[in-house]
């Protein structure tokens, strides 16, 4: 199964290259580095306990989700996306909404206990925090993500000045928050857009790649040595690989179904987590976050299920399936609207560059117990934009026949 995981991927890669889909590109980087090298340099001495002893079932959930997800995906390729007329130039309604999305992010961080330290101490040593203030710190960070996606789009549409100061201050503010893949995924998205519209070649995008590894290297050691675990770089990216795997994921996510049962309703209560804490007490405890009670016992972060996982203990092995199409197929339809992406409005091509690296990166680790928030607030956010353009749209006059 190894042999033909790695074999899976690597044509996945080839033909995402050729064929220019980011989705599929990210889906077989993903089956590589979370599921077939992690089996391939499985240590049996090396192993917790529980991956041990749900090593069985840990490997059939990465080779039932892999499936699947290729299965849903080769599916739902072949669907044509109907593309709209594009939109020319920059309107002032995107430039002054972004703009004050981004003073009301940083009138949120300022306000942060301790200020801009503060919120950064909260953030990046990863501490634990319920307020109100920072999930709508968060949520605000989300918008604008998304808002500078568009400015994005808008620009490279009409061929101007990229908005470079945004697209950093959102990627700052994002590192600051210590969520190394919501850095990632948000800069995935800013280089889908120049790379559609040709603003920059393959070739261009490998050096601030480099570039990003190395940070999030970095950041994953800085965050150690200020927790009193001192490493170096390099004991950091080891330690960034090892965290690829998915496999103890699964493993703990067995252990759940066996020690309490399938968690049916697990779909509903993830539904529950778009309200905050601090105003929703009673809210569900998240699935990472008692997979983390569970294995460590303390209540410092999560231990993402990843989708198949969660999959798995809301339905078992028929629910890894089930979901894994789906997932495959939506991201195949996200893939077809990103090969006739010049054609659509800037709004869409947001929507599109922001969905495919979310789903595929941090939904796949994470499961949608993670990804909730910010896909609620990305679909609400294009929701509402559409809404206002086909408000302000200039309307035909009537013809009288």
């Amino acid at each position: 199964m190894i042999l033909a995981l790695i074999a899976a991927s690597l044509l996945g890669l080839l033909f995402a290259l050729r064929h220019g889909r980011p989705g599929l590109f990210l889906l077989g980087i993903a089956i590589l580095l979370f599921h077939a090298l992690p089996l391939a340099l499985l240590d049996p001495d090396a192993m917790s306990a529980t991956l041990q002893a749900q090593i069985g079932t840990a490997t059939t959930i990465a080779g039932l989700s892999s499936l699947a997800w290729y299965a849903g995906y080769w599916l739902f390729s072949r669907s044509s996306a109907e593309s709209a007329p594009l939109e020319g130039g920059v309107s002032a309604g995107p430039k002054l909404f972004h703009a004050l999305v981004l003073f009301t992010l940083l009138g949120l961080i300022a306000a942060a206990p301790g200020g801009l330290f503060g919120f950064a101490q909260t953030g990046f040593l990863r501490l634990p925090v319920d307020s109100f203030l920072f999930s709508l710190t968060y949520a605000c960070a989300c918008l604008a993500a998304f808002t500078a996606a568009l400015l994005c789009a808008h620009a490279a549409s009409a061929r101007t000045a990229q908005p470079w100061l945004s697209m950093a201050l959102v990627l700052l503010v994002f590192w600051l928050l210590g969520g190394r893949t919501q850095f990632a995924i948000t800069g995935i998205a800013f280089g889908l857009i120049l790379l559609a519209h040709r603003r920059i070649g393959l070739s261009g995008l490998v050096l601030p790649a480099i570039v990003a590894a190395v940070l999030l290297a970095l950041t994953l050691s800085f965050r150690l040595t200020l927790q009193g675990e001192a490493t170096d770089f390099f004991e950091a990216a080891r330690l960034t690989l090892s965290q690829l795997s998915l496999l103890e994921s699964y493993a703990l996510a067995a252990r759940l179904v066996e020690e309490a049962g399938y968690q049916a309703g697990h779909y509903w209560q993830v539904l529950q987590q778009l309200f905050p804490r601090a105003l929703f007490p009673e809210k569900p405890l998240q699935l990472s976050r008692a997979l983390r009670l569970m294995e460590a016992r303390d209540g410092l972060g999560g231990l993402t299920p990843g989708l198949a996982g969660e999959a798995f203990a809301a339905g078992g092995f028929i629910g890894v399936v089930a979901i894994g199409i789906a997932f495959g197929g939506t991201l195949a339809l996200l893939d077809n609207a990103y090969r006739a992406f010049v054609r659509w409005q800037p709004l869409m091509q947001a929507l599109v560059v922001s969905l495919i690296p979310l789903l595929a990166i941090f939904t796949l680790r994470g499961g949608f117990d993670t990804t909730i928030f910010r896909l609620t607030i990305i679909l609400l956010a294009a929701a509402i934009g559409s809404l206002w353009r086909t408000i302000h749209a200039p309307r035909m006059p009537k013809v009288l026949s």
